[in-house]
């Protein structure tokens, strides 16, 4: 929606004001008292040099808002007059659609009327007595039992059902809500008998129920969940994530507990950034649920080996998404509940804080006392430490796991290293990536560490940088002209892409520079906010990505700023950037090229045949000496 204005928008929530190039204001996704969040209206991004937040107009009101992808696109309509035109389906279709979200609906509505019966069950019927008195003995406030709209089942059984009934409920969408079940021709009520903990969606409608049973019964089980149905997939959603997210966004952190009542005796002490997996084993779902709100994960489990085998595992699951996570195993038999209760708020935030460890020192303070002087053990440590640094996607924090795990055990950094970067070509392989395991290149963080070009083969991941560089700049300067002489111009589009005929691209950014090209031969080049706004999220996501990367229009909060540096214009500087860019990538297509071609005259029999293949690697090679006098290049460095 390239019609909205980004300033237009997010000064609707946020105060921003002029500074250079771009608008700067207090950032709304955490509590900050120096503005560092950016708004740049000619790329139509934000960024928060801060946290990192950064995005389109519509992620921010997603984020911001909570909205989902659908309803920012109608906010924009109705704030700039868009008329919406919805593509033409079926009739079938359209009923067959129009039907779901009818039953959704009216399963979201079915549950709001449980919800509300449940709680004004434990508070104004005698009979709920029993839930309010568990409720009171742990401590839950009124405040607390609103707040997170607490509630009562009937022993009864069918007490539920016949009320929804009589208010003109459909028995098949309250069988569907998991609400009512059925035998023959008798109905019931699919809670009996158990304190109700309402599951919420980020949007806070009620999408499913937790019932914890209040007598001891051997063959029932202590929580039951509501059924899965269109609305709830119990995998895909934390409790407590409606009534924390803020607070997650504040604080920039996320505390990740098992249960519900942990979650409620936390937010009652006033730590209120925190969820629960409810129980299970948390999955990629959940992590990233949690992803779009911080990437700062602490986890909290009990001293019990089954807390300890949870944290485990989760600590991987999360590091494989990128994020960073820390774990802090509680004092045994206790659990976050009993502990902030015993403890009181402000003990058990210190105990947090300092007992946190991230991935290295939970593992060693684990098993190392174990391991200390027994060899075998030890090197099952290490090796189990290396599995988990392997699963981290970014190199700068996988080189700071391998530099702790290597001090801590006094082994060379150089031998974790290589078994890393193992584990991950391994990895690629499993995912059939073969094409992506030659990036994972060795990587040597010591100060002498130089490769002669002549030594050095031209990995996909140097090729990527590069590609990389050309993709933004096809999308930053892709409509100013670069000066080619005699007062002559043309567009940056045009002279990148005429430069780069013949050449294909290999990284993650083909897909858009493809797509830049196709628009180029269509007659059409575009200015930065078409592809930050673009349709395809796979573009924008990318464009927003890049953009932001490189987006500090002499102003932004960085590290430029921090250490005084004065950063060239970027008018003065684009033309050269584009110019030594594409030398840049047709050098290392070059040595690509000579590189094969080495292999075959390696492996030539025939004499004619080889005698070409000298004739070719003679005019590489002098395309090679041309490239490297034009771009300056005598060393290379590992990327």
């Amino acid at each position: 929606m390239e019609e909205s204005r980004i300033d237009e928008v997010i000064g609707e929530f946020v105060t921003l004001k002029k500074r250079g190039a771009s608008l700067i204001g207090n950032c709304p996704f955490h509590n900050e008292k120096t503005p560092s969040f950016n708004v740049s209206v000619s790329k139509g991004i934000y960024k928060c040099f801060g946290c990192g937040k950064a995005g389109n107009v519509v992620t921010f009101l997603m984020e911001q808002q909570q909205m989902t992808y659908v309803e920012a696109l109608k906010f924009l309509a109705k704030k700039y007059n868009i008329e919406i035109v919805e593509e033409q389906v079926s009739e079938e279709k359209k009923k067959e659609e129009e039907e779901k979200q009818s039953q959704t609906e009216s399963i979201l509505i079915a549950n709001a009327f449980a919800q509300r019966f449940f709680t004004d069950y434990l508070l104004h019927n005698e009979k709920g007595g029993i839930g309010l008195a568990y409720f009171k003995e742990r401590g839950f406030s009124n405040q607390m039992i609103e707040k997170f709209q607490l509630g009562f089942s009937p022993e009864s059984g069918t007490e539920l059902t016949e009320a929804a009934l009589k208010a003109g409920y459909q028995l098949d969408i309250l069988k569907k809500a998991g609400l009512t079940s059925s035998k023959e021709n008798s109905k019931y009520d699919f809670f009996r008998n158990r304190v109700m903990f309402p599951i919420h969606s980020m949007q806070g409608k009620v999408i499913a129920f937790g019932g914890r049973i209040m007598i001891k019964d051997e063959k029932a089980p202590k929580y039951v969940n509501t059924p899965e149905s269109d609305v709830y997939v119990k995998s895909k959603i934390l409790y407590g994530i409606y009534q924390a997210r803020n607070d997650i966004r504040k604080q920039d952190e996320c505390l990740l507990v098992e249960g519900y009542t942990d979650v409620i005796s936390l937010v009652q002490s006033g730590i209120e950034n925190v969820v629960a997996s409810s129980g299970t084993a948390l999955t990629t779902d959940q992590i990233r649920l949690i992803k779009r709100q911080t990437h700062n994960v602490t986890m909290l489990y009990d001293g019990d080996a089954a807390g300890i085998k949870a944290a485990l595992r989760g600590t991987d699951m999360i590091l494989e998404e990128g994020m960073n996570v820390r774990v802090v195993i509680l004092p045994d038999q206790e659990d976050p509940d009993s502990f902030v209760r015993k403890m009181g708020s402000t003990e058990f935030s210190k105990y947090i804080k300092d007992n946190r460890k991230d991935l290295i020192l939970f593992k060693t303070s684990l098993f190392a006392e174990e391991a200390k002087n027994d060899p075998i053990k030890k090197a099952e440590l290490i090796r189990d430490i290396v599995q988990s640094i392997g699963k981290v996607p970014d190199p700068i924090q996988r080189s700071i796991y391998t530099q702790q795990c290597s001090e801590r055990f006094g082994m060379q950094e150089q031998i974790l290293i290589s078994e890393v970067n193992k584990i991950r070509r391994a990895r690629a392989k499993e995912e059939h990536k073969e094409d992506i395991a030659p990036q994972i290149e060795a990587q040597d963080f010591s100060a002498n560490a130089k490769v002669h070009h002549e030594q050095l083969k031209p990995t996909i991941q140097t090729v990527e940088f590069v590609e990389r560089d050309i993709v933004t700049a096809l999308m930053e300067y892709g409509t100013w002209d670069i000066l080619l002489g005699d007062d002559q111009t043309e567009s940056a589009t045009k002279f990148i892409l005429e430069d780069m005929e013949g050449i294909e691209f290999q990284s993650q950014y083909k897909f858009v520079y493809d797509y830049i090209k196709s628009e180029y031969d269509a007659g059409r080049v575009h200015e930065p906010n078409h592809y930050t706004m673009n349709t395809d999220p796979e573009i924008s996501s990318m464009a927003i990505k890049l953009l932001t990367d490189n987006s500090y229009d002499g102003q932004s909060p960085g590290w430029w700023r921090k250490f005084e540096v004065v950063l060239p214009d970027k008018e003065r500087t684009y033309q050269k950037n584009i110019i030594s860019a594409t030398m840049r990538l047709k050098q290392l297509k070059n040595l690509e090229t000579l590189k094969k071609v080495e292999d075959m005259m390696r492996d030539e029999k025939d004499e004619e045949k080889l005698l070409s293949l000298m004739g070719k690697h003679k005019a590489l090679m002098e395309q090679k000496k041309d490239f490297a006098k034009a771009t300056g290049t005598v060393i290379y460095r590992p990327l």
